[in-house]
């Protein structure tokens, strides 16, 4: 089984936020949600929910706050890339944060038929939002008022944010945190086979 090339872009701001990397198909969407969490530069404090071939597919809830689920999401670490037979130029909706609800369009880009070196990044540009910035409205407002000294948030921005650059993309930086992400996969694995 080969790899899938993805783009992830974040709906609705332009110049574009966006990422191009490389996933084993063997991958589960569960998979898929932490490499765009890792590549895009979100913390992964939110939920998610991809919308992809007339399908929801989500994180389930433990088992004992089952009654807060919703029966129509298939949970993400069950369902493999390779069982939705994606295509090159396909493309789905992946929801993350209800609250800020940042819509993501994800396309495959391509379908390699042997697998790479996965997860792996292969190009992007700019910074995603701050998590917990208030959508696509609070970051518009969020921009506006780290750019101008005079505005009234802007020092209570800079407080909270410290330091943010919105044209900031760093490829070396993503493949590094990917390559740390992967290594404390294969040590959980380890550690469950013993």
């Amino acid at each position: 089984m080969g790899s899938i090339q993805f783009r992830v872009q974040l709906n609705d701001i332009q110049p574009a936020i966006w990422r191009s990397f490389q996933l084993d198909q063997e991958e589960t969407f569960f998979d898929l949600h932490e490499v765009i969490q890792i590549v895009m530069g979100w913390e992964n404090a939110h939920l998610f929910e991809f919308n992809v071939q007339n399908r929801r597919i989500g994180l389930m809830p433990e088992e004992e706050d089952l009654w807060d689920g919703d029966e129509n999401v298939e949970d993400s670490e069950m369902i493999a890339l390779s069982e939705l037979t994606l295509t090159e130029g396909d493309k789905f909706l992946y929801t993350y944060d209800f609250g800020d609800s940042w819509e993501h369009t994800l396309t495959v880009e391509k379908i390699l038929p042997q697998s790479t070196e996965c997860p792996k990044c292969v190009g992007g540009a700019r910074a995603c939002p701050p998590e917990d910035v208030g959508g696509l409205p609070g970051y518009e407002g969020f921009l506006e008022a780290i750019s101008d000294p005079n505005h009234p948030e802007h020092e209570d921005y800079i407080d909270w944010i410290e330091e943010y650059d919105a044209e900031e993309f760093n490829l070396e930086d993503v493949n590094e945190a990917l390559m740390e992400f992967n290594d404390w996969r294969q040590d959980l694995f380890s550690e469950e086979e013993e």
